[in-house]
């Protein structure tokens, strides 16, 4: 039998299937050559701390016990994404960036804006094969310093979450670097909590994500 999606919209424009994305590639549910972007944003495989809420680094936040992200405790190898031939944009990189080509077209997240530093990074950074210089955005997202989604009172909703604001960053910047359009099929091998799916409705964006995490 087909593999079924764990949720869907009415109109079908977005599917999310709790799999590994691996194996929904292997069921059939889309072929590589209908992809216009691959959105990344793997387990980096730093072993990310996800007891924030009771040893310490969540003490003065509304930060939270989670689950260990799933295979942050191997090493990511980035090659079975790189293999589908597509545009492609894969957060993390630096700490994997031996098994990335060499490109021109890094993406750095500012995200501490005018905060002072702390022990956390100032920047997020990712590989992309879009084309073009390195390009920089900034979007405070420090904590509970948010320049967006504060309507939550700060809740965390996932160890490494990004903001939906970077997610509709990145898609106009493949607008204007590899002419993504409306209808196109952007794929979201790693969900998280899910940054991508508002942004990508919104610009008219079809969308298949992968999520192994309840």
């Amino acid at each position: 039998p087909a593999m079924k999606p764990y949720y869907q919209t009415e109109d079908g424009s977005i599917r999310i299937f709790h799999a590994r994305w691996e194996d929904v590639l292997a069921a059939g549910v889309f072929a590589p050559k209908d992809i216009a972007l691959i959105h990344a944003d793997p387990p980096y495989g730093v072993n990310e701390r996800t007891d924030r809420g009771t040893r310490g680094r969540g003490h003065h936040t509304k930060a939270r016990d989670f689950a260990p992200v799933a295979g942050d405790d191997a090493p990511f190898l980035p090659q079975p994404l790189l293999d589908l031939g597509r545009p492609t944009i894969l957060w993390g990189a630096n700490h994997y960036s031996e098994r990335v080509p060499s490109s021109p077209s890094w993406i750095v997240w500012d995200k501490r804006g005018d905060i002072l530093p702390d022990d956390n990074a100032d920047c997020e950074l990712s590989w992309s094969n879009l084309g073009g210089p390195v390009r920089q955005f900034t979007h405070l997202w420090k904590g509970t310093c948010r320049a967006s989604e504060k309507n939550n009172g700060g809740k965390v909703l996932h160890p490494t979450q990004k903001p939906e604001a970077l997610s509709a960053w990145v898609f106009a910047h493949a607008m204007a670097q590899k002419k993504l359009k409306r209808g196109d099929l952007v794929f979201v091998p790693y969900m998280g909590s899910g940054p991508d799916l508002r942004p990508a409705q919104a610009m008219g964006f079809n969308v298949i994500a992968c999520e192994v995490a309840e």
